[in-house]
């Protein structure tokens, strides 16, 4: 799992942290059982505050999609599909009011905007 946090974004840090995570969990990447990187080492790798990954953490923990087990750490526990898909497709219907919202500013076409998609879609 990759986490990408940017400083320009306006989204706090720990909601990025916790966004990503999320989406990696929702999306198979992280499986069940799977331990998270430490509190500790991941602030080190991303280089922000120990309490900037302690809060996306807890949040992480309040919304149930890991536990934290006394000397184990953070575990992935079971999401329900549904739950998933429905958070998932939340987050893209926000997204795709942002990315609408930001290309009209941009003045971007829809053309150009069905072309960028492409792009896009293809470099994953």
């Amino acid at each position: 799992m990759e986490i990408v946090l940017s400083s320009s974004s306006g989204v706090p840090m720990y909601e990025q942290i916790k966004s990503q995570i999320r989406s990696a969990i929702y999306g198979g990447e992280l499986l069940v059982g799977e331990q998270l990187p430490s509190l500790r080492q991941l602030a080190a790798d991303l280089r922000v505050s120990l309490m900037t990954v302690t809060r996306a953490y807890n949040d992480l923990v309040a919304e149930r999609v890991v536990i934290n087990e006394h000397g184990r750490g953070f575990l992935v526990v079971a999401v329900d599909v549904d739950s998933a898909r429905a958070a998932l497709s939340s987050r893209l219907d926000a997204a795709l009011i942002e990315l609408a919202a930001a290309a009209r500013g941009a003045r971007v076409t829809r053309a150009e905007l069905d072309i960028l998609l492409d792009e896009k879609w293809s470099n994953r």
